[in-house]
């Protein structure tokens, strides 16, 4: 069986995630993966808040059962809301999700891994906008009960440290925390 990642970039690029999220795609490649990449265009922080659900709904009707899902920043917001839309995903990596820290996962999500930094100041800034999806989960983690949420912080526990909102794209920290990002999705027992 063919294991499936989808791949979804920020809402603050203007090459299709090419220099951030996309960077991911060899390390998938090399591990067995098909790589599936959601691009969608620049917006800005208007359309953030007028397409990012849109592009959610969209995509939860073109997910295939088992995959798995890789974001950063609003890519995160992309495919937390495209799993409550029902997305059948069974695991999710967050890389700086610009998304509130206590944000519900949806019920067929088996696990949802954080990788957060500290210093990371736009989405720690992001809690501040009034009414809006976005907060600080990729600056503390999450923080919540639900176990299903396992978080990784990039700027204390491991020795290559990622500090800002997307340092961890930067070559020399990718080829370190792609493989331990792409372990984390990995299917259990073999499945």
């Amino acid at each position: 069986m063919s294991k499936t990642a989808y791949l979804v970039h920020g809402f603050n690029v203007r090459d299709g995630g090419r220099g951030t999220i996309d960077m991911m795609i060899p390390y998938f490649e090399r591990c067995g993966w098909t790589v599936r990449q959601v691009d969608y265009d620049w917006t800005g922080l208007l359309g953030v808040r007028l397409c990012t659900k849109k592009i959610a709904k969209a995509l939860s009707t073109t997910i295939q059962p088992g995959s798995v899902a890789v974001g950063h920043s609003n890519g995160c917001a992309v495919l937390h809301y495209a799993a409550q839309y029902g997305a059948p995903f069974s695991r999710l990596a967050y890389i700086n999700p610009a998304l509130n820290k206590d944000a519900p996962l949806a019920d067929q999500v088996e696990a949802c891994h954080v990788w957060h930094s500290p210093s990371d100041r736009p989405v720690s800034l992001a809690r501040w906008l009034p009414f809006h999806f976005w907060g600080e989960m990729g600056a503390k983690g999450y923080v919540g009960e639900d176990k299903r949420y396992v978080n990784h912080n990039k700027e204390r526990d491991f020795p290559i440290r990622s500090y800002t909102h997307s340092d961890i794209f930067y070559l020399a920290k990718m080829a370190f925390f792609a493989p331990k990002i792409i372990q984390d999705l990995e299917p259990e027992n073999g499945e």
